[in-house]
């Protein structure tokens, strides 16, 4: 009685009557019978007049002491002692008696209400999972999804049609999470096949297009992202392979495949899969036109063991060649191949995918595993000369250091080369591109904004690393930390840029800018000036 009433045993008779007067002026919002709602009324009208007598009150209180208190509800009343139980907290009790209920054939009123209990049950619980820290969506989609089904197949698809729209646009918001926690159990996990269907769900409800909005504050691209870091590399690949054609991918997306593909070649000896990974590459360079993919395409080109197309791609033998680049160049020729191809070995990781998470790529096993021979083979490719030269003893040593010993003069441009490529596996997708206008611009401008937040009240300044380098960078840190332990701040808004020249040097490793801002801040203290940026590996060096 004390809880149904929402008193405490300390109350004296006023307050009994308080608490009772305010739940019956505030009945259930939801579409409770009038039986129900009078069952509700009238228990709580008993419990009221039991607390507030003195004599009764004793009985009850020494009945509770004693723990021999037992209440019979009528069963014309079952309907409002289940509606005041939810009210109560006890969710647990109103799903257990609520499932029981069920099970008997009851009129179609006492019915309704049964389920519309037990779905309020539900969803109290799922506003407990909710609750919890960290939030565990899985459990609160669970029982959502259960109060859903039970009122549209239980209680019939009119029954509190408010708090079926609810519960679902609840569920469109708190669904991708769930499905990325599933994702982020063990793969041995039972349940976590739910997370794969749910992305081919999600996914494939929403079309196409990366900008898409899908719930919990994800567009597809976010998602698809965050579901992958959750994913095996055989799970993106297959992911991509069975999506409908009308839903056609986006860039991100088969860039993302294509390595989960390299990946997936790698780890399991399935040199094959590097065609189809270049050939994805391929699409890509033929649609994006600002990227021209080709450090990728001379990374499958040497996994393949082609490696004049892969020096053909990077441009190390054709002066004249679009692709060419004097960073790549650079590295390729101050590198000699066996420190080279340790550091190829030691950073040659797949961070991205589940299945390789942790597993080091090492040469020699990739080229000495005999199904990666043969299929170099069927290609008629320099490694798989190597390999046979190996194998007939010509070379008494593995078919990679056959290879090292036959075509050093090759691998030692190559393999350099392949180094570079392989960083986008380390989720570096390119060397820094090349400076123009446009990048000048959005790197001034993410230098604006890291500013004004290392010298706002925030003094974020941890920031500054990514877009400062050398003496910019340490003149900036001291200051920001200064100017934070006086407890200063500056704040100030960048109305306007103007990039009025970028001169980039021989070797394209470095760049001036100059450049023209304008500047609001309080009390109008409004500033245009210009200054001159000195960037080397597209940081700034020198500047204001």
């Amino acid at each position: 009685f004390y809880q149904v009433l929402g008193a405490e045993t300390h109350f004296l008779g006023d307050g009994i009557r308080r608490v009772c007067e305010a739940r019956l002026s505030n009945p259930p919002v939801y579409g409770y019978s009038q039986e129900a709602l009078l069952a509700r009324r009238q228990i709580l009208q008993a419990a009221c007049n039991t607390l507030v007598d003195p004599d009764t009150r004793g009985d009850y209180n020494r009945g509770l002491m004693e723990d021999i208190l037992a209440t019979d509800v009528p069963w014309d009343k079952v309907p409002g002692a289940l509606c005041l139980l939810q009210e109560s907290g006890e969710t647990e009790v109103v799903l257990e008696v609520g499932n029981s209920l069920l099970q008997e054939r009851l009129p179609k009123p006492f019915k309704r209400d049964v389920v519309l209990a037990m779905a309020l049950a539900y969803v109290d619980l799922s506003r407990d999972a909710m609750a919890l820290d960290p939030p565990d969506f899985i459990k609160s989609r669970e029982v959502l999804e259960r109060a859903l089904k039970l009122l549209q197949e239980e209680g019939a698809s009119n029954l509190a049609t408010d708090l079926q729209a609810q519960i679902d646009e609840t569920l469109e918001e708190i669904t991708p999470r769930s499905v990325l926690e599933l994702l982020a159990l063990p793969l041995d996990e039972e349940h976590r096949e739910e997370g794969l269907h749910g992305v081919r769900n999600i996914l494939w409800t929403v079309g196409g297009g990366g900008a898409a909005a899908i719930g919990g504050g994800f567009t597809r691209e976010e998602f698809m992202s965050e579901a992958f870091l959750r994913m095996t590399s055989s799970e993106q690949v297959e992911l991509f392979a069975t999506t409908p054609s009308n839903i056609p991918p986006e860039s991100f997306e088969v860039y993302e495949v294509s390595l989960a593909l390299v990946a997936q070649a790698v780890s399991t000896k399935k040199p094959h899969l590097i065609k189809q990974a270049d050939n994805l590459f391929m699409q890509l360079q033929q649609t994006k036109v600002e990227l021209d993919f080709v450090l990728e395409r001379g990374l499958c080109c040497l996994l393949c063991g082609d490696i004049e197309q892969c020096r053909s791609w990077l441009g190390i033998d054709d002066e004249e060649s679009p692709y060419r680049d004097p960073l790549i160049l650079k590295f390729i020729t101050e590198n000699s191949l066996p420190g080279l191809c340790k550091l190829l070995e030691t950073w040659l990781v797949f961070p991205r995918f589940r299945d390789t998470e942790g597993v080091q790529f090492k040469l020699g096993d990739y080229y000495d595993d005999q199904t990666v021979l043969r299929y170099l083979e069927s290609l008629e490719s320099p490694l798989a000369a190597a390999a046979a030269i190996a194998r007939i003893g010509a070379v008494k040593s593995s078919a990679l250091e056959a290879f090292h010993k036959v075509f050093t003069a090759i691998i030692m441009v190559t393999c350099g080369g392949v180094m570079i490529g392989l960083l986008a596996l380390l989720g570096f997708k390119y060397m820094p591109p090349r400076m123009d206008a446009s990048l000048a611009e959005k790197l001034v401008r993410r230098w604006q904004m890291i500013k004004s937040e290392a010298l706002g009240p925030d003094h974020s300044f941890q920031k500054l690393s990514e877009v400062l380098d050398g003496r910019m960078l340490k003149i900036w840190t001291d200051r920001a930390s200064e100017i934070a332990k006086n407890g200063w701040f500056w704040q100030y808004t960048l109305l306007n840029l103007t990039i009025d020249s970028v001169t980039v040097s021989l070797d394209g490793s470095r760049a001036t800018v100059e450049a023209t801002l304008k500047e609001a801040a309080p009390e109008h203290n409004d500033s245009s000036y210009s200054t001159r940026y000195e960037m080397s590996g597209w940081k700034i060096t020198e500047g204001a």
